[in-house]
């Protein structure tokens, strides 16, 4: 028996939330370098790497970190989850991609093991029952009375390093409960290591399960999870879909030096060894006169004195002070200092935005927006609330309500389908009248959906690469695919080699406009974040650059809107605060997203909008016009920017309450009021499709769907 060999599952889903700042979504726990030279995930691929014990692994992740999956496993076969359905929809999924009587270990690819031959031993003992149709867990003898970790409690005692049955499954217990186990003794940690042949745990899933084995079969083709389908899969653990029910369950106590290194107290630990009040400092970091305190520092210099049990983690744009002992419960500080609606949440105007938005606006938008007849989009609606067909379209439209439902889709928006239907009737368009006969997409159509303008435009395109982006982090690959066109078109047909920057040669007479370049920054970044390649990081890079050199006006804060294909400023020289503040949301992401030291380009151009370019309240439309006019979206814009530098005394309630009550109470069904003149009162005839993408990026963080 012990000479089966047996397929590595890691599973590499995760947030790893309870160590923020340094674990983020973009950069979750498995993939950093915790406790030796390699990330977590590389050193959970090494102990399972002798080819005499061990098959290729198989690692399951999210499609938004398949590039750091492959660097980090380039010698593992990898299965992408479009979105994250918790452990047993990729269980599931590795079950059926292998033959029935395979034996399949299944590990948490974050987790820290220092005694490797404890951890061979226990593998091993555990394979002649998983072998015999067991569902073998391996149970770490706990050291502390751990309110963290769920606990296995064995049905009798056994010899060491033996399997016996699992009386029952606890969760994670108060403090005093968790001691009476340690003292009772016959209670382990559940780490979520589990062996067990495909085929039993197959039979479980059908037995306890069979909507979750019945989804994620009907999602499997050909070593690829369809994103829709496998989005309708039911979010459950494995422990609440199967272990808690199953009575073919072993465990095999170990005690192998484990840890999850799931909270700061944990990473102390591991760095401090014997000496419990040594002062862990990593990084630029110095203590004088404390003890057992952990200080973390991956930018600035932290100096700490007299402290004792405290915790210090510090990145470039955060930082987390907390007890040692409360470490464990860090994370909900975290999750409300990083909620983009922070200084907003739990007020009432929050629920009304909510209720507006993802109950009124995007529910008749989704019926509204495509027109039947064409198959385009509408281009607006009358201040009646109904659709204007007839009207000439613009070629950014469709793309951007491409991305805006989209973007609906990924913060949890789809009853019955409905940003579905939108987002197939987005590609469809995209994929036939859409498209310019030389090539790309074409630049204008009229209202029955023909091309009245075959010319390609550069702002059209950035968007369909951002459409395409999107997409791409729902794990649709036909994102990626649509993306990769579109930035590939940008360069052949508008790329300047003598002078840098993209130029409208077709639509325009040759000149740079910075809207453009900064809507291809978005596309760029969106593109990163949901991890297709390389390109856009070198992208990112370029763009900030040339804004960095020609773009911003460091005598004014600000930024110009069009200049000379050589990039002098041109004749219309204008200023767009409400392009500054999006410029200045956009770095805060590129510093998020890639490590570039932004921070100086976005305070700047915050600091001139929120001086030079507020009237009454309000961000104007162009500065120096008179009389001043006032549209939606650049308060979107205004508010978004403030929220992610954290401005100083920016109300962000207040703000959110004043666009409340001007610009949506008062506008039609489903609508808004688009623009006020300098009196407050509406300016504008219809309603702009165009704006639900203001709504869906500046709008929708405050108050995501329920």
């Amino acid at each position: 028996m012990a000479s089966v060999k047996i397929r590595p599952v890691i599973l590499c889903g995760g947030g790893g939330t309870r160590l923020w700042p340094l674990s983020t979504q973009t950069r979750p726990k498995q993939f950093l370098a915790l406790a030796g030279p390699r990330a977590m995930v590389s050193e959970t691929a090494l102990r399972v790497s002798d080819p005499e014990k061990y098959h290729r692994p198989l690692a399951i992740g999210g499609a938004r970190h398949a590039p750091q999956l492959r660097a980090a496993l380039p010698g593992a076969d990898i299965l992408l989850e479009p979105v994250g359905r918790n452990s047993a929809p990729p269980i599931a999924a590795a079950a059926l991609s292998a033959d029935r009587d395979d034996l399949l270990l299944i590990l948490p690819s974050d987790h820290h093991i220092a005694d490797l031959d404890a951890f061979q031993d226990a593998i091993q003992a555990g394979v002649a029952p998983a072998q015999n149709g067991r569902i073998v867990i391996f149970g770490i003898e706990p050291t502390r009375p751990a309110t963290g970790y769920g606990y296995i409690e064995e049905a009798a005692a056994a010899p060491a390093l033996s399997a016996r049955a699992v009386a029952r499954f606890v969760e994670k217990p108060d403090r005093v409960t968790a001691q009476s186990y340690l003292d009772a003794g016959g209670f382990y940690w559940n780490a979520g290591i589990f062996l067990f042949r495909a085929r039993t745990i197959l039979d479980a899933l059908q037995t306890f399960a069979p909507d979750i084995l019945a989804g994620v079969d009907r999602a499997l083709h050909d070593g690829h999870l369809d994103p829709a389908l496998f989005a309708a899969v039911p979010a459950r653990s494995i422990d609440y879909a199967v272990m808690e029910h199953a009575t073919n369950i072993d465990v095999v106590p170990v005690s192998m030096g484990w840890s999850d290194l799931g909270e700061f107290r944990a990473l102390h630990a591991l760095a401090a060894g014997e000496d419990s009040d040594a002062a862990v400092l990593l990084g630029p970091a110095a203590a004088t006169a404390s003890r057992r305190i952990f200080v973390q520092s991956t930018g600035p210099r932290v100096a700490v004195h007299g402290l004792e049990d405290i915790a210090i983690v510090a990145t470039p744009d955060s930082v987390l002070v907390t007890r040692l002992c409360d470490a464990e419960d860090a994370r909900t500080a975290a999750a409300t200092v990083t909620d983009p609606a922070f200084g907003v949440a739990g007020r009432p105007v929050q629920t009304w935005i909510g209720d507006w938005l993802w109950s009124q606006v995007m529910p008749r938008w989704a019926e509204l927006c495509v027109d039947a007849n064409s198959g385009g989009f509408v281009e607006s609606l009358d201040l009646s609330g109904a659709p204007q067909p007839a009207r000439p379209r613009r070629g950014r439209v469709a793309p951007r309500q491409l991305f805006s439902f989209a973007r609906a889709r990924r913060l949890g928006w789809n009853p019955d389908g409905r940003a579905d239907a939108v987002i197939e009737a987005g590609l469809a368009f995209l994929d036939s009248q859409g498209r310019s006969s030389r090539g790309g997409w074409a630049h204008e159509f009229d209202g029955a959906g023909n091309v009245t303008d075959d010319r390609r435009d550069f702002f059209d395109h950035t968007f369909v690469a951002l459409a395409g982006a999107e997409l791409a982090a729902l794990g649709d690959p036909r994102g990626d695919a649509l993306a990769s066109e579109a930035f590939e078109l940008m360069d052949a047909l508008f790329l300047d080699a003598d002078h840098g920057g993209w130029r409208d040669c077709e639509t325009g007479d040759g000149s740079k406009l910075a809207n453009p370049h900064m809507h291809l920054l978005e596309a760029s970044l969106a593109h990163f974040d949901a991890g297709p390649g390389p390109g856009s990081a070198a992208r990112i890079e370029t763009i900030c650059a040339l804004f960095e050199q020609h773009m911003f006006d460091a005598r004014t804060g600000a930024m110009g809107e069009v200049f000379t294909s050589d990039w002098r400023p041109g004749a219309q020289y204008r200023v767009e605060p409400g392009h500054c503040y999006e410029w200045a949301y956009l770095l805060a992401e590129t510093a998020r997203l890639t490590g570039r030291d932004t921070a100086s380009w976005a305070r700047r151009l915050t600091g001139f909008g929120e001086t030079q370019g507020v009237s009454g309240g309000l961000s104007v439309d162009i500065l120096g016009v008179t009389p001043p006019s006032f549209r939606l979206w650049p308060q979107l814009e205004r508010l978004r920017a403030l929220a992610v530098l954290a401005w100083p005394d920016a109300d962000l309630a207040a703000l959110l309450e004043d666009v409340r009550v001007r610009y949506l109470a008062p506008g039609p069904s489903h609508g808004w009021i688009d623009q006020l003149d300098a009196g407050g009162n509406p300016a504008a005839g219809t309603v702009p499709a165009s704006v639900i993408y203001h709504l869906m990026t500046g709008l929708a963080p405050f108050a995501p769907p329920r």
